[in-house]
């Protein structure tokens, strides 16, 4: 298959209006699509070209089902005298049964033709990428029921998944991955069959699980978007650089043989904030 590098946002979306998804969706609410801009030819044959390359490591390939992830013992080739993170194709083809799921990822590193896919994605959504790709041969589930901290488009390139999705948004709107367990956390879920050709966008913060009654090959598109917490982290280390003020220790005092530290005071927060902005502008 052949992808023009230079594909538009209402390409990709296909049906969706552009303006509406952003505005209504995008880090609101799932969406499912019933076309996908991006296929492959012959999916049911990826995980065994995948396998084939000889420089798949762990832990870019694991093995998953409902009760986490397996030893990589069973499936690298590590032996008695010490662990290996090179992969035993041979075990993972033998793991890949019910109810396992075999999880790749970082697929761009691995294959032109998802590399292409990164660099059509990062040009549409200005920023970071990760492709993983799932194969699972049902019945299987996937890891227990999580969020993500970034957007995730769900590609289905073959057979079906069921995708469980909680029915509301978590006000957490994390900036790491949370897995949670449903004696710990009631869920109301509603859920959407993806099947082959279709797509399935889940916000940041949006929990969810998956599972696999027969066959699957799917990919997920992680788009992480820059945050405003970590441009002002970046922002705030690059003036570090430049003022040693902000380089200096916290206020310190020396009582009873203790060194001890105080928070900084309003006018000290303001003084480190106006340098901040000075370095900004």
């Amino acid at each position: 298959m052949m992808l023009e590098l230079v594909m538009r946002l209402d390409e990709f979306l296909k049906s969706r209006d552009v303006a509406e998804f952003f505005s209504e969706k995008w880090s609101m609410e799932p969406c499912h699509f019933s076309e996908s801009a991006l296929c492959l030819e012959r999916p049911e044959e990826l995980l065994k070209t995948l396998l084939s390359l000889p420089r798949l490591r762990y832990p870019q390939v694991r093995v998953l089902n409902a009760n986490g992830a397996l030893n990589p013992l069973t499936y690298t080739a590590s032996n008695r005298y010490g662990f290996s993170e090179a992969i035993d194709s041979n075990s993972v083809n033998a793991l890949a049964v019910a109810p396992n799921t075999i999880k790749i990822e970082n697929l761009a590193s691995l294959d032109p033709i998802f590399d292409k896919w990164s660099n059509i994605l990062e040009r549409m959504f200005s920023s970071r990428i990760t492709l993983n790709g799932y194969f699972s041969f049902g019945p299987s589930e996937g890891i227990p029921i999580h969020y993500d901290p970034h957007h995730i488009f769900a590609i289905q390139l073959y057979g079906e998944k069921i995708w469980s999705v909680g029915v509301s948004q978590s006000e957490l709107f994390p900036h790491k991955a949370l897995t949670m367990t449903e004696n710990l956390v009631p869920l109301q879920t509603a859920e959407i069959k993806l099947r082959a050709g279709e797509m399935f966008y889940v916000p940041p913060g949006r929990l969810h699980s998956v599972r696999t009654e027969q066959q699957s090959v799917h990919i997920t598109a992680g788009i992480h978007t820059p945050r405003c917490f970590e441009i002002i982290s970046s922002l705030l280390e690059k003036a570090a650089m430049h003022h040693h003020e902000l380089r200096a220790d916290m206020p310190l005092m020396v009582d009873s043989g203790v060194l001890q530290f105080r928070s900084l005071s309003k006018k000290e927060l303001e003084i480190a904030f106006q340098l901040m902005k000075a370095e900004y502008i």
